[in-house]
């Protein structure tokens, strides 16, 4: 046999013959010769290479698979998720658990044994292998930092960087640009280029804020630090600030600041004051318990007038019905002892008085006692001279006409009517076979009586239900419309010919809002003086008074001008108090008005007055209206010194008291509206020197700075302060000046 050996390309061929006598054999054979190769030169032949395309000497082959590492791109040898295996990641060797394998960037086997990839662009990358770049829009500016395969989006193909991408940091120089205040934005692209917090306007614009996110601007926001836009009672009050959830925040009656829905006592802004559970507005006894009331007549004991107390036994008799004057009162039996009151009850020394009763009986008609006694000196006993003033014993009603004595105790007195079956011998005698009923009377000097009104209160009451000034029937009672807010202020108004005393009552009266007092007062029938001080300050407004049912009303009109019955007169001035006297003359013909305004004093009074009208006054109706309205912005209306009489020389009486005050100078303020956190200087202008207090006041009265105040300049902070407006007060030893603050946000 004999062998050859071709070579034909890469392929050794074999020619095998053999040769015998009768026959020739030919066989061809193909042998591989990458026995003899090494295809990535790592000294390892290719067929011994388990990885023969990839440089790997040292033929590492983890999971023993006869692919070796380097190549092996499936699991890198991994075995199970806890095997520990050395990788490459961010440029880095880490040695990781084989289930660290689905991160971004990692190759398997250390650092060193990978090719080192070419720089990604022109930016040089820091010692990890990452670069940074300047993405610049339209709007901002971004920095980025990644590794060069996470930027393909900010290459070119030949590697360089886009338009509008820069290497390194932004900075506003990259675009010729400046950053005015150092928040980070570009002016070319800062829309509050001068706001340091804002780099958009938003809705409320640059240098306004929606602080507490419920899409409200802060300058328009009700409820600062909550949401606006939730009001579950839908009272117009958001619920963070809503003071009665469930209820209308704007119903409050007393204008005491809490609302009807959740007010003890909706028409009592005192409240229940004498804490015996029974409002102020229907309190019977003030300062008492109207819960104690022994004898069940209705007046608590605290209020009872100290007087003997008999009883009487009506098991047969008593007494019917009373009339004093043309005030009647049916009573039937109340079981031997009753006691009532009545405004209607006052009377004034040299009024005569007609005193009637009638028995009643169970059975038959019997003869009685009847016996009537006045306690004319009010010291409780009714034996003094002249307090029985009637006896008599027969079978029906039965009574007297008496004058009220000259030396009549002023104020309130007991009036005792009493029935017996048997012999009456005094007004305390005890086991009465009938029946004793008592009238409290209120009993005045004399017709023309001064009824006044200084409003001698605590400083910052309501004036609803108040019951100072005497020879007023009734307490003051308060109408609102909208949210206007009233109380008594300290130091009064002054004018010339009366003499101010106590304080003042001072009412706000916002945008179409308006406020109304009254009060019934008692007088005679014939002429009627009524004199008052009056100031306003602020934007328009205007006040009227009505005198009972006058439906042609006193009205001053919200440029000041005085008018009554259709006639005009002249006007007030705003910032000082004015002096308006109204006479209203009853001739048994057409009733005439004659009005004074800002007399010089009581003898000018019998010169022309500034306005004679005739009017229709219904002197039957006693009642003292006042009513106060608001226009544009807030109007300050302040109101003191109420007096009323049949003479004008008793209208104005001098009574005395402190010195007048200078309500007529003017607060300045700088800057207003300010910005709140910042500063407010404050000047009295004509002011000499003075030490009092600078007060600010909420809308709604609430006190929420006071500090010392001088003459010239005052400062405040109002970093502490609500956003809003406030009512400035300076109080001097002269007086009380006020002004409007606006604080912005």
């Amino acid at each position: 046999m004999m062998r050859m050996y071709l070579l034909w390309g890469m392929t050794l061929i074999i020619l095998h013959t053999a040769t015998n006598l009768f026959s020739t054999d030919l066989s061809i054979e193909k042998l591989d010769v990458s026995v003899f190769t090494d295809a990535d030169g790592d000294g390892i032949r290719d067929s011994r290479d388990n990885c023969p395309d990839v440089w790997n000497p040292y033929q590492d082959d983890s999971d023993n698979d006869g692919i070796g590492d380097v190549c092996d791109d499936d699991d890198c040898g991994c075995s199970s998720e806890r095997q520990l295996i050395y990788v490459c990641q961010e440029g880095k060797t880490r040695r990781v658990y084989c289930s660290a394998l689905s991160e971004p960037n990692t190759l398997c086997g250390p650092c060193s044994e990978q090719q080192q990839e070419p720089a990604c662009s022109e930016c040089e990358a820091d010692d990890e292998g990452n670069i940074r770049i300047c993405v610049i829009n339209k709007r901002s500016l971004r920095n980025i930092k990644a590794s060069c395969e996470d930027l393909e989006e900010f290459f070119n193909a030949d590697g360089s960087l886009v338009d509008n991408v820069e290497c390194g940091r932004c900075a506003c120089e990259m675009i010729g640009d400046v950053d005015t205040d150092g928040d980070g934005r570009c002016d070319s692209l800062d829309e509050c280029p001068n706001n340091p917090r804002k780099t958009e306007a938003g809705m409320c614009g640059c240098d306004a804020y929606d602080s507490d996110g419920d899409w409200v601007c802060d300058a328009d926001d009700i409820c600062p630090g909550g949401s606006d836009k939730i009001d579950t009672d839908n009272d117009g009050i958001p619920d963070f600030c809503d003071v009665c959830p469930g209820g209308n925040d704007n119903m409050d009656s007393d204008n005491d600041g809490v609302p009807d829905f959740c007010d003890d006592c909706p028409n009592s802004a005192s409240g229940d004051s004498d804490g015996d559970g029974v409002c102020d507005d229907v309190d019977v006894c003030a300062g008492g318990d109207d819960r104690i009331d022994s004898d069940g007549n209705g007046i608590p004991d605290a209020c009872e007038i100290s007087k003997c107390l008999p009883t009487g036994n009506t098991a047969f008799e008593w007494i019917q019905d009373v009339s004093i004057n043309d005030y009647f009162n049916l009573t039937n039996d109340n079981g031997g002892y009753a006691e009532f009151t009545d405004p209607a009850l006052c009377f004034f020394r040299g009024d005569e008085l007609e005193l009637w009763m009638t028995p009643g009986f169970i059975d038959r008609v019997a003869e009685l006692s009847f016996a009537i006694f006045v306690d004319w000196n009010g010291d409780g006993d009714f034996d003094d001279q002249q307090e029985r003033v009637y006896d008599f014993r027969g079978l029906r009603e039965r009574g007297i006409a008496v004058r009220i004595p000259d030396f009549a105790r002023t104020g309130n007195i007991c009036a005792r009517f009493i029935i017996n079956y048997g012999r009456i011998e005094s007004a305390c005698d005890q086991c009465i076979d009938g029946e004793i009923e008592d009238y409290i009377l209120t009993i005045k000097e004399r017709a023309c009586d001064q009824t006044e009104e200084s409003f001698v209160y605590d400083q910052d009451q309501s004036i609803q239900n108040l019951n100072g000034g005497w020879g007023w029937t009734s307490p003051w009672r308060a109408r609102v419309s909208g949210n206007p807010q009233a109380k008594i202020l300290q130091r009064s108004l002054s004018s010339a010919g009366i003499t101010s005393i106590g304080r003042k009552l001072g009412v706000l009266t916002p945008s179409g809002t308006s406020y109304e007092i009254l009060r019934e007062f008692a007088l005679d029938n014939e002429d009627i003086w009524v004199a008052f001080n009056y100031l306003r300050r602020g934007s328009a407004g205007s006040m009227e008074l009505e005198l009972g049912a006058n439906d042609e009303r006193l009205a001053i009109d919200r440029n000041g001008v005085v008018s009554i019955g259709g006639v005009a007169g002249p006007s007030i001035r705003d910032e000082a108090p004015s002096l308006i006297v109204l006479n209203i003359t009853r001739n048994n013909g057409p009733d005439r008005a004659r009005v004074w305004i800002n007399p010089a004093g009581l003898n000018s009074l019998s010169g022309n007055p500034d306005i004679d009208a005739p009017v229709s006054y219904d002197a039957a109706m006693n009642f003292l209206i006042y009513k106060f309205y608001g226009f544009e912005g807030v109007t300050e209306h302040y109101l003191d010194e109420i007096r009323l009489a049949c003479t004008s020389d008793r209208a104005l009486a001098d009574i005395g008291g402190e010195t007048p005050p200078i309500v007529d100078q003017t607060i300045d303020i700088a800057p207003n509206p300010v910005a709140r956190g910042r500063n407010v200087g404050i000047t009295l202008s004509n002011a000499t020197f003075f030490q009092g207090r600078l007060n600010l006041y909420t809308m709604s009265g609430t006190l929420v700075l006071t500090q010392p105040a001088v003459a010239g300049l005052n400062v405040i902070s109002t970093s502490n302060v609500q956003a809003g407006i406030y009512i400035l007060e300076i109080v001097t030893d002269t007086g009380t000046v006020t002004s409007q603050l606006v604080i912005q946000s």
